[in-house]
């Protein structure tokens, strides 16, 4: 991962890290966030309709109370006749006598009875408005059914098996001591306006028999209005869209904002999967406040504000990558040029400027970059030009040394001819002398044909046989490669030291062999005698002369010994430490001194002078 990350490039690199540092967690905020938004939201709502669920149950809940207390005022019921005279005859317990008959003789009794029973339910019909029918069914002490019956809008109870029926009163719990709930039913058993009503039951019983064992009297009804309910809701600020029921435990709807839904079964109303659910049960009644709101529709807004979240974060990330990828490109593009530049200045090139557009880190990298550049090309030429001086001076030097021991060496050879013959030869040698001069101290190229080596070295060698009566043979092989250019003076040292060390110690004639030939694109030169020979001392002796670190300084043997290290050092000044001489040598048999130079080096190696054309030699 790490390696893949490193060959990555810069404007990569910088898109990659934008969108790591930014877009990803930008991401993972706005998850966040939005999950964060929806809980939040979501419990908001539930507490919303928490409150408001449990403020209807707590309204429904005192309502139901109060009609709770009306239904027991048969237990502690007053009442006096109508009229201007007062009776107390109606006390505690007297509700039962009214019912029982026990208070009236036996030819009022079924008349007064109705009348009081009516006046009874008429008086707790006045408690409230929203009770528009009271009944009171029971058995007298002979068992017969009795049944009273008041409608609060002044109709008359015309039907009533349809009550009974309606109420439920076969299948009554006459055991129960607390209040009865029934389901909306239609008031249909009565002459007038049909509504929908929910009725309250109360089992009345003979206070007179031992506790746990007080004998059933009668069931007291009332019927109310289902649009009791619409009193509480209306303080309640719900949606439109939403909807509420008024439940017993079964499902049975007593209220509901939904037409039609009162006396139905609202259990398959709701679905726990796409509808938003709050129930709040009314204490012990039996009965609960449900809302429902589709889930959809209760989050909305919070949809809508999610929406709109999205689409800023979605711009805000199309902004982040396009403004990643133009910054980065912006970026990295100042630095592609500079690496280009900077391949260009590799090559060599040093006349490249980058052009400064801005003041920022990128503007003076581009201008520190040119700066360096021309501080470069400054260095490099003045190094250059330094070291192309310090090589023709060391050039120089080595030629300086080269000819004066050339000279020195031949007017030796002269001079002693000289003393030792008379005869004309010693003009001829002058003669010889003089054309060597004119070869040395002639056109200052460095580079000649090797013919023209050749020819001086001809020359020398006659000079020697002249001072030692014809004593070398000198024998050639150079015609394919004669035109070749080599640098000058690089054969004439190696013949003097074949002689010197090699043929002059030797008793008798002797032969000298130069030869060339072109391999691996190189000039080999081979100068071979058959003198003496050395042997692996003296060879090593040679090559520790040749590669002593001060040339040109006279060793403890003569002014010969620079001869082999000048040659050596020049060609390695103008062509490499690859080329130069190589010595070979077997006691008894000679010596081979080996010389190579590049081909491709004719153009005069390092640029130390180039052929003349105009160059005669002499």
């Amino acid at each position: 991962m790490r390696r893949k990350w490193q060959e990555l490039g810069l404007y990569h690199k910088f898109s990659l890290t934008i969108i790591l540092v930014g877009l990803i967690p930008m991401l993972l905020l706005t998850t966040y966030i939005s999950r964060s938004m929806i809980q939040d939201y979501r419990k908001a709502l539930e507490i919303q309709y928490e409150q408001a669920t449990e403020y209807v149950a707590n309204s429904i809940e005192s309502m139901l109370e109060s009609y709770n207390s009306v239904s027991k005022m048969p237990y502690y019921y007053n009442m006096s006749s109508y009229g201007s005279t007062y009776t107390s005859y109606m006390s505690f317990d007297n509700f039962r006598k009214i019912v029982y008959g026990e208070i009236y003789s036996e030819e009022t009794m079924q008349q007064r009875r109705r009348s009081d029973m009516e006046n009874f339910l008429q008086y707790l019909g006045n408690l409230d408005s929203s009770i528009i029918c009271l009944h009171f069914i029971a058995e007298d002490l002979t068992g017969e059914k009795l049944d009273f019956h008041k409608a609060m809008d002044g109709t008359y109870f015309n039907n009533e098996p349809l009550f009974e029926q309606l109420v439920g009163y076969s299948a009554l719990d006459r055991g129960s001591n607390k209040l009865i709930l029934i389901p909306p039913h239609d008031s249909t058993y009565k002459n007038g306006i049909d509504r929908k009503v929910f009725s309250i039951a109360r089992n009345y019983y003979d206070l007179r028999g031992n506790v746990g064992n007080t004998p059933y009297v009668g069931t007291l009804f009332f019927d109310i209005d289902t649009r009791r309910f619409d009193k509480i809701f209306m303080d309640v600020r719900y949606q439109d869209d939403e909807l509420f029921y008024v439940t017993d435990m079964d499902g049975n709807c007593f209220y509901s904002n939904v037409k039609d839904k009162a006396g139905c079964n609202v259990k398959e109303f709701t679905d726990g999967e796409k509808d938003f659910v709050i129930s709040k049960e009314i204490g012990d009644l039996g009965l609960k406040v449900t809302v429902v709101m589709d889930i959809e529709k209760a989050f909305a807004k919070i949809r809508h504000t999610q929406r709109i979240i999205y689409i800023i974060i979605t711009a805000s990330i199309c902004a982040l990558l396009g403004g990643s990828a133009f910054f980065s490109r912006r970026l990295t593009k100042p630095l592609h040029e500079i690496m280009a530049q900077m391949e260009q200045v590799g090559t060599g090139n040093f006349d490249i400027v980058l052009p400064v557009r801005s003041n920022d880190e990128i503007g003076i990298l581009a201008g520190r970059f040119n700066q360096m550049s021309e501080a470069l090309k400054q260095y490099i030429n003045q190094s250059y030009v330094a070291q192309i001086r310090q090589n023709e001076a060391e050039l120089t030097a080595l030629k300086s040394q080269i000819y004066p021991h050339f000279l020195y060496n031949t007017l030796e050879v002269i001079r002693m001819t000289a003393l030792d013959d008379s005869e004309k030869r010693v003009p001829e040698m002058i003669e010889a002398l003089s054309e060597q001069i004119h070869y040395l101290i002639g056109p200052m190229q460095d580079m000649v044909p090797l013919e023209k080596e050749i020819e001086i070295v001809r020359k020398y060698v006659y000079l020697l046989n002249c001072r030692i009566s014809g004593k070398i043979q000198l024998n050639m092989n150079v015609q394919s490669v004669s035109s070749m250019i080599v640098p000058k003076l690089i054969l004439q040292p190696v013949v003097e030291n074949a002689y010197v060390h090699g043929i002059k110690p030797k008793k008798g004639s002797g032969c000298i062999m130069i030869e060339a030939y072109v391999e691996e694109n190189a000039l080999h030169i081979n100068v071979m005698d058959n003198g003496v020979g050395m042997d692996e001392q003296a060879v090593g002796r040679l090559y520790g002369i040749m590669n002593g670190t001060n040339p040109g300084i006279k060793s403890a043997y003569n002014w010969q010994s620079i001869g082999l290290k000048n040659v050596n050092d020049r060609i390695k000044y103008l062509y490499g430490e690859t080329y130069g001489i190589e010595i070979t040598s077997t006691v008894g048999i000679g010596t081979n001194v080996h010389i190579m130079i590049p081909v491709d080096g004719q153009d005069g190696g390092q640029g130390y002078g180039n052929k003349d054309e105009n160059d005669t030699g002499g």
